[in-house]
């Protein structure tokens, strides 16, 4: 039996409910962080309960956060997720619980909080309402993985024991069924890895060496020169779909992952994307919120490199980065935009796409296509670290 809780919350609205539901799931360290920065002075005397009342307390009296005090000792470690939690709670209550700049927010990337209820085994033995899923592999726990289902938002969780050789960064594609009665899901069969068919998947080890590009590829009539980065006659990928289509022929017959990612996506436009022909796809809808752009980019990001480390050849398609780097401004919004015009974190990422295009040893590459809109010409930021290191290339 589950041990009764030291604390009783009369009275929730649906928002607070939600929070104390977040904040119940998280482990005692994170408890800890968490407790501090909602102003408890001795994280690490109190018990768990004590920490959630402090937490709670300040959300539902709506006070704002005080910056954490310096204090002489040593220095106090904060958990690589903590923003993340913070986002999630910021997101539920719509209160901006995010840590400001004066509090040293760091620009790298914090993966949110993902919490799963327990697995129902009366329920996952039914293996009810399986699902086609398809993400890129974040860690979770000791025992568990998880992604994110690239075509509905939802979180999935995949056993680490479900295969050894399901590796963090990873491309899975399979099928997922429900686990409990709150609608979660877990993997239960795959079908796919890394592009590859499930079956006869190995796991490779060929890391780029870093070599000048020298392989090229005839694309619309022209020889590319794979490995650099090139900007492409539109400003959507859509506008031109024949040529998209193509292309992307092109590049499966000569054994290259393309991979896309593209912001605003209209429901309208989803299956057209889909047939473009790319290996992956990250579409980003137009009412996604500013920091799963964030996200979405750092797991392409993630995931393109772990490729470069199996000695894979990749085509990365990137549609309209200046949205894509409003998106994140936006979720580090208590940052200046001293850069470019922009905060650091949206110009960081976009140059880590940008350097993802190289070339390696033994013909190795992979190469960046970027939009090319002129309303982008407004932007510094596009100017400087896109336009200005790339090639035209007319489709």
């Amino acid at each position: 039996m589950a041990k009764k809780p030291a604390y009783e919350f009369k009275n929730l609205t649906p928002i607070q409910q939600n929070c104390l539901t977040l904040i119940e799931s998280l482990g005692i360290y994170e408890l800890r962080a968490l407790a501090r920065i909602f102003g408890d002075n001795s994280p690490t005397v109190l018990k768990r309960d004590d920490h959630i009342v402090i937490v709670m307390n300040k959300i539902i009296s709506g006070e704002d956060l005080k910056p954490i005090p310096l204090r002489q000792g040593r220095p106090y470690k904060e958990l690589s997720n903590i923003e993340g939690i913070l986002a999630e709670l910021s997101q539920i209550t719509g209160k901006d619980y995010t840590l400001k700049t004066n509090q040293q927010r760091s620009a790298t990337f914090q993966q949110k909080a993902v919490t799963f209820r327990q697995i129902e085994q009366d329920v996952y033995s039914q293996k009810l309402y399986p699902i086609e899923v398809r993400g890129v592999i974040c860690e979770k726990s000791e025992k568990d993985f998880f992604f994110t289902n690239l075509d509905n938002g939802k979180s999935v969780l995949v056993k680490k024991d479900l295969d050894p050789r399901i590796k963090l960064h990873d491309y899975i594609t399979g099928t997922a069924v429900l686990m409990n009665n709150n609608g979660e899901y877990i993997l239960e069969e795959i079908k796919s890895l890394n592009y590859q068919n499930y079956a006869s998947y190995k796991e490779l080890s060929n890391p780029y060496t870093d070599a000048l590009p020298s392989q090229t590829l005839e694309i619309a009539g022209k020889n590319v020169l794979l490995g650099s980065r090139y900007l492409l006659n539109t400003g959507k990928l859509l506008e031109k779909e024949n040529e998209i289509k193509n292309l992307n022929k092109t590049l499966r017959e000569n054994k290259i992952v393309s991979i896309a990612i593209i912001p605003n996506v209209m429901y309208e436009d989803t299956i057209s994307i889909q047939n473009l022909g790319f290996n992956n796809t990250f579409m980003l809808k137009y009412d996604e919120r500013p920091f799963a752009a964030y996200e979405a980019m750092l797991n392409l990001i993630n995931h393109v490199e772990s490729l470069q480390k199996q000695g894979l050849k990749v085509a990365i398609f990137m549609e309209d980065p200046t949205t894509i780097a409003n998106s994140i401004d936006f979720a580090f919004k208590n940052n200046t935009k001293a850069l470019m015009g922009h905060t650091e974190a949206a110009v960081d990422t976009i140059k880590r796409v940008v350097l993802l295009a190289k070339a390696g040893d033994e013909n190795k590459h992979t190469t960046l296509f970027t939009t090319l809109d002129a309303a982008d010409m407004f932007d510094q930021m596009y100017v400087s670290s896109v336009y200005k290191v790339s090639k035209k290339i007319e489709l």
